[in-house]
């Protein structure tokens, strides 16, 4: 039997969740660092069951997407099910974020539930390294941006967030700038005492910390900065204990997706950003 099961306590849903998404922390990267780094209770908080066995975990933290953590095997049957309890248990389903597979069935099912559209935002791959492979072509050093490089950081966050089609205003940049430098894994790669290409470790779990916010400007690309800086912040992310490192990639850039390999990341899964809620054209 497939039954959803919400939470309102965040305590609790930690103590039931944590140790199923631990399961596979690389693949639960983003579920599990966002769920360890809550300082208020999500927006939503839920768990699918078959029978007594928790077989996926949904949170959501932003108000446009719900996360989906990694889940069982379901039958067609099953996910429609599981559609049908989403559709009566969830006022709102802005969009989904989490496998492909999964979150286009499920889609598929809530649109005609609801009389709503699907749009895939970003086809994402995940990637997991357990060691690097490439030695650094560029003769700099990677260091941790201070305060005094928030303008900087504040202008590369804003500019990452155009790239990746998720535009933020200069408002929210300055302060995610803020936060990523008070966190202290905000790295810059200098080049002749001049920054050249930034990238950031974030969401720590027990065994994994996921790379993100890696930017170089335009006039610094196809030097090899943004490899260099994300295999020597990986490296030294293995270095302080971390069994492997992980990454976002988004799947219509194939440089990007080079590079990474080139540095020793290895794909695990197709990830998708989707978006629903907007009702078709009558």
């Amino acid at each position: 039997m497939i039954k959803l099961i919400k939470y309102e306590n965040l305590l609790e849903f930690k103590e039931e969740v944590t140790p199923f998404l631990e399961q596979d922390e690389v693949f639960n990267n983003l579920p599990l660092g966002v769920l360890q780094s809550a300082e208020k209770t999500p927006m939503l908080m839920a768990v699918v069951k078959r029978d007594e066995e928790m077989v996926l975990a949904v949170l959501q933290t932003q108000p446009d997407k719900i996360i989906l953590s990694k889940a069982a095997s379901f039958s067609p049957e099953e996910l429609r099910l599981i559609a049908e309890r989403m559709h009566h248990e969830f006022e709102r389903i802005p969009g989904l974020i989490g496998d492909k597979k999964l979150i286009v069935e499920l889609s598929e099912h809530l649109s005609k539930l609801r009389d709503i559209t699907a749009a895939v935002e970003m086809n994402q791959g995940i990637y997991k390294l357990e060691k690097v492979k490439k030695n650094s072509v560029s003769k700099g050093k990677l260091r941790a941006l201070t305060e005094q490089e928030h303008g900087l950081a504040k202008e590369w966050v804003y500019q990452f967030c155009e790239d990746v089609n998720l535009p933020i205003t200069m408002a929210e940049a300055n302060v995610k700038a803020d936060e990523l430098i008070q966190r202290g894994r905000l790295m810059g790669w200098e080049v002749d005492g001049e920054i050249v290409s930034m990238a950031n470790a974030s969401r720590p779990t027990k065994r994994n910390i996921n790379i993100n916010f890696v930017y170089t400007p335009i006039k610094h690309r196809k030097k090899g900065f943004a490899s260099d800086c994300v295999a020597a912040l990986s490296q030294m992310m293995l270095d302080q204990g971390y069994q492997t490192t992980s990454l976002y990639t988004d799947l219509s850039n194939p440089t990007s997706n080079k590079i990474y390999q080139e540095i020793g990341y290895e794909w695990v899964t197709d990830s998708v950003v989707l978006g629903l809620g907007v009702k078709p054209c009558s």
